[in-house]
């Protein structure tokens, strides 16, 4: 438990002198905070442009398939390029810029690129892909083997039911 010290008149602990820190002025710290700011948001923004970014993805399980979906918006179906490989699903693209006169916001701009390992269960053959309203919905089916089925059971009388 530490106690409460007593403070002179000048705000200066009892019977200690001022460390330089006590004598710190804020704004000077508050400008350097800023400045390590703005240089952390600088090197982000130069690593973005170097590379790909990654969009926002979201992966479902149904008895049938599996379902990714990417949030892309304003990219076209042309823009989109989408590959399996050793169980390895790749979608990458280019959002480009838009023609002069449209009203539609970018987060991003540039190339991306989205991967994600898939189970071996997947029916690589059959598999579709459709963007809506910047959504790029990809639909991977189960292989048949691996699909859940239901069994239904029989009601009706063991061996040695019924006997008395």
């Amino acid at each position: 438990m530490t106690l409460p010290m007593r403070r002179t008149r000048g705000g200066h602990l009892h019977g200690v002198e001022p460390s330089p820190m006590l004598r710190r002025d804020a704004f000077a710290d508050v400008q350097d905070l800023l400045n390590r700011i703005g240089w952390m948001v600088q090197q982000t923004v130069d690593n973005e442009a170097e590379g790909p970014w990654v969009p926002v993805a979201e992966i479902d399980e149904s008895d049938d398939a599996y379902v990714v979906k990417l949030e892309l918006p304003g990219v076209g179906p042309a823009d989109i390029e989408i590959g399996i490989s050793d169980r390895e699903l790749c979608i990458n693209g280019e959002v480009r810029e838009q023609e002069e006169g449209s009203n539609a916001l970018r987060v991003r701009m540039g190339r991306f690129h989205y991967h994600t390992s898939l189970p071996s269960d997947v029916d690589e053959d059959n598999v579709d892909a459709s963007v809506d309203e910047g959504v790029l919905t990809v639909r991977i089916p189960k292989a048949s083997q691996s699909r859940a089925r239901r069994i239904e059971v029989a009601h009706g009388q063991s061996e040695g039911a019924g006997r008395t």
